[in-house]
Order: C-alpha cells, then structure tokens, then sequence
C-alpha cells in the first residue's frame, strides 16, 4: 500500500498498472489515476488498519493531496488486495456495468 502511494506521489504509473491485480486491470480507470497524479501534490498517508488472511488482505487509509496546489483534501478508502507469487496486488471492485 505504502508503496502505491509513493507511485502517485512520484507519477509513477507504470508501477501502479504493475501492482494491479492482473485479474482487475480492465476494472481500473486509467485515465483517472493518471489525473490525480498529473494534478496532485500528496502530502501525507495515515494506514487507518490492515489484515491478512491468506492470500487476501485489506488495508484501510486516508491519503492526504492538495490538488492544483488548492486547499488539503483526503481520500479515503478501504482497499482489497490479493498475494500471488510472494507479491501483492491492489484489486479494485468490479465496475458496474
């Protein structure tokens, strides 16, 4: 988790589409991610909770960005992720069709 939020922070969005899960990649709004970036300066992350289960875990955040250098705002988000090959990978939820 920690380290997808350096991505964004960095704009490094080949590594955000790496640690996707590969099963969800379609499920994940490219285009968004790559706005956020473009127009945000991340300025804190708070890890509210996190378990493991196996091969799935869920990490509970609140990300905090100012967005064309505007007023703080936060992101929150309770985030599910799924191990494979000793590696974790973001799922994002299904879109709605």
């Amino acid at each position: 988790m920690r380290s997808r939020y350096t991505a964004y922070a960095r704009g490094d969005f080949d590594y955000i589409l790496a640690t996707t899960d590969p099963q969800r990649r379609y499920d994940f709004d490219h285009d968004v991610a790559r706005a956020w970036m473009r127009t945000s300066t991340f300025t804190g992350l708070k890890v509210q909770a996190s378990s493991e289960e196996g091969n799935k875990g869920v990490v509970e955040f609140i990300a905090s960005f100012r967005r064309n250098g505007g007023r703080e705002e936060t992101h929150r988000e309770r985030s599910l992720f799924r191990k494979q090959g000793g590696r974790w990978f973001y799922r994002p939820e299904r879109r709605k069709a």
